[in-house]
């Protein structure tokens, strides 16, 4: 295939794309995004700098990379939802274009490795990936682990090495990417070790500090290590792979149908990088599967070589449907639970801009799925300082705060869909 055609077709991808995901740009911050958006600002790149260069376990869970999103793109656009969208839509056309070339790489066809590019960049398993700015650390540690391996596949070590490390202040989960490159050792290099040591060493280092310093004790972020675990989150995640229940645990016979390398080393990649999630059951995201699905991607591209036009057409007539059924039910649930949480934060941000002095604030219900954390982030994000006193209305000690200080209550009117913000205690009228 010529230069002129890839980018012709890769260009008709990405029109693809952002036309299936229009909507993304309509929607709105959630808890989590506003809560990184309430400290990311306020560190300097210098912090970051050094937050990337660190060989020391973040016990804060301070992944540089991508929270260093967060402070670039609030300096640029403030609260400007849709500029957050389009630089993350630009980090997954940018994973399309490796997957691309690690494919290709890898020996792909040019039908086969479009397939499975097609498959990746539109899969509503990953519609979060694609919705909310919150899972950049996936889909930046996916570009990174890309570019490690297609730099180690083109025998750039150093610069390998630098990807994998970028990858892992991006998102934990690449640890696992020393052992993908040593299967690709194994079914297309030459079985040299040597270049391999630095990763397993550094992924050795991270790992253990990371089971060591893990400051998780017996909460969702905990690693259970029991068959209980591992059945509820495999389940999980092979519902996510076609969006049909346990069809996914069909995947091992691909590699009996696409007798072929890339099939096995897709496989095993995906594998490998579900290894850690798949002992989180507290923790089950269908954002997760994003980096995993680049691996099933690569996988594809064997069978894609190996099947009839009519196999093709069957598979795609099978999940398309569920596909678009999916964006149809993400984006409607997506865009009503990110318009209460317009309306919320526009209301504290008109509140906050006249200036009325408050020492403390007290909260009263919030938007569906609208955590405290995202209370707290929302008011030191508009009020620039930390050490702010917000309590739930609920807290044994709310009432007594209302007594003695100058306290703002937000009540959130769950079926009018409104805010209404009151000021209560001494002074106030």
């Amino acid at each position: 295939m010529s230069k002129r055609a890839g980018l012709l077709l890769f260009a008709a991808f990405a029109a693809l794309f952002l036309t299936v995901n229009r909507d993304a740009y309509r929607g709105y911050f959630q808890d989590d995004e506003i809560d990184n958006l309430s400290w990311t600002p306020y560190l300097g790149p210098l912090d970051f700098l050094k937050g990337a260069a660190t060989p020391r376990f973040q016990a804060n869970n301070f992944r540089p990379v991508g929270h260093y999103y967060f402070h670039a793109v609030e300096e640029i656009a403030g609260l400007d939802f849709r500029v957050y969208v389009a630089v993350l839509h630009g980090f997954h056309l940018l994973n399309v274009w490796l997957l691309w070339l690690v494919a290709r790489r890898l020996g792909a066809k040019p039908f086969a490795a479009a397939a499975a590019c097609l498959f990746f960049g539109l899969h509503m398993a990953l519609f979060d990936n694609f919705w909310k700015p919150m899972y950049v650390f996936d889909v930046l540690c996916a570009s990174f682990c890309l570019l490690s391996l297609w730099c180690y596949a083109s025998e750039r070590w150093v610069l390998s090495f630098v990807a994998f490390w970028l990858a892992y202040k991006s998102k934990e989960l690449a640890v696992m990417l020393p052992v993908v490159l040593m299967a690709f050792e194994i079914w297309f290099g030459k079985r040299r070790w040597k270049p391999l040591a630095p990763f397993f060493l550094t992924s050795l280092s991270f790992g253990v500090q990371g089971i060591l310093g893990n400051p998780n004790q017996d909460n969702d972020y905990t690693f259970r290590f029991t068959a209980a675990a591992l059945a509820k989150t495999s389940e999980f995640y092979a519902g996510r792979i076609f969006l049909i229940p346990y069809l996914g645990f069909l995947l091992p016979a691909f590699a009996v149908l696409a007798r072929n390398r890339r099939t096995w080393f897709g496989l095993a990649a995906m594998g490998l990088f579900f290894f850690p999630v798949l002992f989180l059951p507290g923790r089950m995201f269908s954002a997760y599967c994003y980096l995993p699905f680049a691996g099933l991607a690569i996988a594809i591209t064997g069978l894609a070589e190996e099947a009839s036009p009519a196999a093709l057409g069957l598979f795609l007539a099978l999940w398309l449907p569920m596909d678009i059924h999916e964006l149809r039910l993400r984006r409607r649930d997506t865009l009503a639970a990110d318009a209460e949480v317009r309306t919320w934060m526009s209301t504290v941000r008109r509140f906050a801009a006249g200036k009325e002095r408050v020492d403390a604030f007290v909260f009263s219900g919030t938007p569906a799925g609208f955590h405290q954390w995202g209370v707290e982030g929302t008011l030191k994000y508009f009020y620039e300082r930390n050490g702010l006193t917000v309590k739930h209305i609920g807290d044994p000690d709310a009432a007594a705060l209302i007594e003695s200080r100058r306290v703002a209550v937000l009540t959130w009117d769950a079926g009018r869909k409104r805010l209404d913000i009151a000021m209560r205690g001494p002074g106030s009228y």
